[in-house]
């Protein structure tokens, strides 16, 4: 456990190290700590939302493992579910850090105040009874609630964090540029292509223009 930092909520404590991505993504490689020490549960990986022009700015993404987008390709997958049958967290969700600004409860009158937490914009989380390779489904009410936990405070975290503007910069500069690239390489193109037939046009009017001028 030396040089692991913990976090608590309502289903249990976690201890957690951090560690930089390839790319900037910020690492949690997460373990349960019970009575008698602490096991392994998996990673999770936040980083900047993976949308070379995001619709909706400074969302982040949530991803359930290390490595690509495939889920079988990614190792460390969380076991964070409550049932052995789909204990395995998989997949990703894309969350507004800023819903942990507000509290809409907390203006409710006659309402205790509530902790605010981030929410799934996909609104549902998907398990697996192993890591890779085997059919999933859509985790229960309960593994929903303590996944969204863990998020909540990895993402209290991940904001706090002094390497986080540099990770996300990272991230922006070696994925997220070279895709708006490729994205608006053809655009560019189809531009120049229309500029210069423009060109040629304007020339050929103003050769006409010349032309009935002098005659």
């Amino acid at each position: 456990m030396s040089g692991t930092k913990t976090f608590t909520t309502q289903f249990g404590t976690y201890a957690y190290s951090v560690s930089e991505g390839e790319n900037g993504e910020t690492v949690y490689d997460l373990s349960r700590v019970f009575q008698d020490g602490a096991l392994p549960v998996g990673a999770i990986v936040i980083h900047p939302d993976y949308n070379p022009f995001p619709t909706v700015e400074g969302l982040l993404n949530v991803q359930f493992g290390k490595g690509g987008e495939d889920r079988n390709e990614r190792t460390d997958v969380p076991m964070l579910g409550e049932e052995l049958e789909a204990a395995f967290i998989i997949g990703h969700q894309l969350v507004d850090p800023t819903d942990l600004d507000t509290d809409p409860d907390a203006e409710s009158e006659g309402k205790a105040k509530a902790e605010p937490k981030v929410r799934f914009l996909r609104g549902y989380l998907r398990a697996a009874a192993t890591e890779t390779n085997s059919p999933s489904t859509e985790a229960g009410r309960d593994t929903f609630l303590a996944v969204q936990d863990i998020v909540t405070e990895l993402v209290k975290l991940y904001r706090a964090d002094k390497n986080t503007p540099k990770r996300a910069a990272k991230y922006t500069t070696q994925v997220l540029a070279p895709q708006r690239a490729e994205l608006l390489a053809p655009q560019i193109k189809e531009t120049d292509d229309m500029i210069a037939a423009l060109q040629l046009k304007k020339a050929r009017l103003i050769e006409k223009l010349n032309g009935t001028t002098a005659a």
